[in-house]
């Protein structure tokens, strides 16, 4: 999806260990891949984040990694936010990520109203909409199942 060439990549990189730096057992954000399946994953669900992530990583060509940061917190948040959201959600993506926190991807939750098991008038209500409007989702950005 994204057309960011290796030196691009590699800013990319060290912005993203500045966002998440390894702590204990988790990596840093460029060992999970961020830098390469992971923005391209994220740039395929998020389209609209490639403008400011080319924004941030141009201040990153003629800066070093952790005065473009700054710069960027300070003269750009938007651009910053952004940057951040797709760097937090390139991490979150990598599957050993996902292993190290126990996250074992959304489930489907079946509540059976007619073997004994109640919903309260509040539940109903809040899920009625949902029920009417029928089954919906968004393809897994990865391209599991």
């Amino acid at each position: 999806m994204s057309s960011l060439d290796g030196a691009a990549r590699t800013r990319l990189a060290a912005l993203a260990d500045l966002l998440i730096p390894a702590d204990g057992d988790m990596p840093a954000a460029s060992a999970a891949g961020v830098a390469g399946a992971g923005v391209d994953a994220v740039l395929t669900a998020r389209p609209d984040l490639l403008e400011p992530l080319q924004f941030a990583l141009s201040i990153a060509a003629y800066e070093d990694a952790a005065h473009a940061l700054a710069l960027l917190r300070d003269k750009y948040p938007l651009v910053y936010s952004a940057l951040g959201e797709l760097v937090a959600g390139a991490y979150y993506l990598h599957p050993d990520i996902q292993d190290r926190m126990g996250y074992r991807g959304r489930q489907a939750i079946t509540i059976d109203v007619t073997n004994g098991g109640a919903m309260d008038k509040g539940d109903v209500e809040l899920l009625s909409p949902v029920v009417q409007r029928g089954p919906i989702w968004r393809a897994d950005p990865r391209g599991e199942k």
